[in-house]
This record gives C-alpha cells, sequence and structure tokens, in this order.
C-alpha cells in the first residue's frame, strides 16, 4: 500500500471512530431524556396520588356528616362505603380501559419515535 492510502485509511478510521463515539453519546442522551421524562411523570403521579387521596378522605367524611343529618350514622357510613365498593369494582371491570391501555400508551409515547406519516414520506418525493 503507498503511503497516501495508508493516510486515507487512518484518516476514515480516525472518522469512524468519532462517529461511533457521536452516536455512543446521542445515544446516552437519549436516555437519559426519556428517563426523566418517565420519573417526573411518575412524581407528579404520586404527588396528585396522595394528594387527591387526602381529599377523598375529607369529601367522604363530609359525605357522611351530611348524610348523618337525614339518616342514622352507620347508615350514612354504609352508604358511603358502599358508593367505593361499586367505584372499585367499576374500575376493577374497566381496568384494561381505564388503567393498562393509557399507562402503556404513554410509556410508548416516551420510549418509542412516533411513526412518518405515509403522506410526509410521499410529499418528499413528489416535490
Amino acid at each position: 500500500m503507498t503511503e497516501s492510502g495508508e493516510k486515507a485509511t487512518s484518516g476514515l478510521a480516525t472518522i469512524i471512530g468519532k462517529y461511533l463515539k457521536l452516536l455512543i453519546e446521542d445515544t446516552r442522551l437519549n436516555i437519559a431524556e426519556k428517563l426523566t421524562r418517565l420519573l417526573s411523570a411518575i412524581t407528579i403521579f404520586a404527588l396528585l396520588l396522595i394528594t387527591g387521596s387526602i381529599a377523598i378522605v375529607f369529601i367522604s367524611l363530609w359525605a357522611c356528616y351530611l348524610l348523618s343529618e337525614v339518616l342514622p350514622q352507620y347508615w350514612s357510613f354504609l352508604i358511603v362505603a358502599g358508593f367505593y365498593i361499586i367505584l372499585f369494582f367499576s374500575v376493577y371491570l374497566l381496568k384494561k380501559g381505564l388503567i393498562i391501555n393509557p399507562i402503556a400508551r404513554f410509556i410508548s409515547k416516551i420510549l418509542l419515535n412516533p411513526p412518518v406519516e405515509q403522506s410526509q414520506t410521499n410529499s418528499g418525493t413528489n416535490a
């Protein structure tokens, strides 16, 4: 091999090495961004869940207090408890549509790139 061929080969190897380092760095940044978005969503959800739970406890006590003015106190607590039992079974029966599918959609939106629409790919070839 000639001297110019060796220089070209070493230059190509240097360029490929830099390219691979940039790909690794890009992958690291993408992972960091997606993990940050996922963890922040989990944190916000946990805070809203805790705050909402406390609010629901106070609203339930308020509803029991209002019902106890019309009904005996134990009936008012039973009515509120029955409402939560019915709500629990409704959520359990509809868990796929209410819980599983939205979570799967949210995680896939964060982790996967959105698909390219067919009209966008065709418009580039027609122009």
